[in-house]
């Protein structure tokens, strides 16, 4: 990474990181006040998952602080969370190749620890410790300090995932994603390292890492892989580990490389555009059907550029607004 771009790098004032992060208020440069902003709660629409939702004014903090991230120079292959770069662009590094070999991190951003969110400003931005300190108190979270309404559901499954750190990077900031990779760029590095050895193509989008090549992926060369994130003190998720021969369809965040190699939408993106569609030709006056179509399609015209061009028509009429 290229660090001399970002205005925080050596920064060493915290008069002028007031006036970078727009901050009014000196108590958000203190970990025990953002704690009291974060109300963390367990997600479970879906899949279980921690969410630590931080108060409108900090999250504007956050994103100031993301907004100074993003000067950094990352490599091409990384998607986490950087401006510009998408999940289907990630997808797309892997197209037309014949193995896919994918790991997802288990619970990555609560296994961050604090540590190494400091570490990453105070040794690799170089920033002076204090600076490195308030930075890190706005982007971190001591979940014990938090408005925590639900402490055993919280708990239960923090212990589920054999989660050991109570003051993490948050989950649910927007400075998390860039964060994630920042963090633990020497952990990627040595895998990237690993990778460029075996001539294996490698992508890191968030907690999805994402190898491909021409030939067969050694089992050899997965075990290394998963040696090095056990070195860092992070867990894989077993179910979520993924072999993909030259054969069959592969699913690569988000997005499927089809048997031809060619990227296209999965079934269950299509089979949402076809529902929210119909529900909206039952009332075409339905703003929230038609808000939602809109991300939908928009969504699948990340990974096919033309797909759904009535569909996409009928989603943008002109003749109705959505706000």
């Amino acid at each position: 990474m290229i660090y001399t771009n970002c205005k925080l790098y050596k920064l060493n004032s915290k008069k002028v990181l007031k006036y970078l992060l727009a901050v009014s208020d000196n108590n958000f440069f203190e970990q025990k006040y953002v704690a009291s902003q974060i109300e963390p709660y367990i997600d479970t629409l879906k899949k279980p998952r921690l969410i630590e939702k931080p108060s409108e004014q900090l999250k504007a903090i956050q994103s100031k602080i993301k907004g100074l991230l993003y000067a950094i120079q990352v490599p091409d292959n990384v998607f986490s969370g950087i401006k510009g770069r998408s999940y289907s662009q990630n997808a797309q590094w892997h197209k037309g190749t014949k193995h896919v070999y994918k790991i997802d991190l288990t619970a990555f951003f609560p296994s961050i620890t604090r540590e190494k969110v400091y570490s990453f400003f105070k040794d690799d931005l170089e920033t002076s410790s204090d600076v490195a300190e308030i930075i890190t108190n706005i982007t971190t979270v001591d979940i014990d300090l938090t408005n925590l309404q639900n402490v055993e559901q919280v708990n239960e499954f923090l212990i589920s995932k054999n989660v050991k750190t109570r003051n993490h990077l948050i989950s649910g900031a927007p400075t998390s994603q860039i964060l994630s990779y920042m963090a633990n760029h020497k952990m990627f590095d040595e895998i990237q390292s690993l990778a460029n050895h075996n001539g294996i193509v490698m992508t890191i989008y968030v907690d999805d890492i994402t190898f491909s090549s021409e030939n067969y992926i050694s089992n050899k060369f997965k075990n290394k892989v998963q040696s090095i994130i056990k070195k860092y003190g992070y867990q894989i998720s077993a179910r979520k580990v993924k072999s993909y021969s030259k054969c069959y369809p592969k699913l690569v965040t988000g997005a499927i490389i089809d048997k031809n190699g060619c990227l296209t939408v999965k079934n269950s993106l299509r089979y949402k555009i076809m529902s929210t569609l119909n529900e909206l030709k039952e009332n075409p006056n339905n703003k929230t059907a038609r808000r939602k179509l809109r991300g939908l399609v928009i969504a699948a015209r990340q990974i096919e550029p033309n797909a759904y061009p009535s569909v996409h028509k009928l989603a943008f009429d002109k003749k109705y607004k959505v706000n």
